[in-house]
């Protein structure tokens, strides 16, 4: 797809070539995808707990103390998650609420977050990756 970039990468492939250009293209993948997983593994950290914490509290917008469905949707979509059909948010869903009662609550939520924001980022990264360009 062409973006703001793609006269960039189209220049930088007539001077370097497919082959290094991929080659540079894959390495820049892999250091931004090891920035996503080293941030998603501080979850643990006391930074981390901080940052997921302000996460759930910024989700849970009737201040329940839970996460409905649609409060799960709307912080996706506001993380920039526009990506996920409904199969897949239900998939989130009943992964996070281990308990069956149709909410998440905090535990949960701290639980299922890092493997969510990992692979939801991941993918955001590439689809935005693609939009700009950089991919053309």
């Amino acid at each position: 797809e062409d973006g703001i970039f793609t006269p960039i990468v189209k220049a930088a492939r007539a001077i370097l070539g497919e082959k290094t250009l991929t080659k540079v293209r894959g390495d820049v993948i892999a250091k931004h995808s090891a920035v996503i997983k080293a941030f998603c593994d501080s979850a643990e950290s006391p930074v981390g707990k901080i940052t997921l914490k302000q996460l759930y509290t910024l989700a849970d917008k009737d201040r329940s103390g839970t996460i409905d469905k649609e409060e799960l949707r709307n912080a996706l979509n506001f993380l920039g998650f526009t990506h996920l059909s409904d199969e897949a948010l239900d998939r989130i869903f009943e992964r996070a609420d281990r308990d069956g009662n149709t909410v998440i609550d905090y535990e949960e939520f701290m639980s299922e977050a890092p493997k969510t924001l990992r692979t939801n980022l991941t993918t955001l990264a590439k689809n935005n990756g693609n939009k700009l360009g950089f991919l053309s």
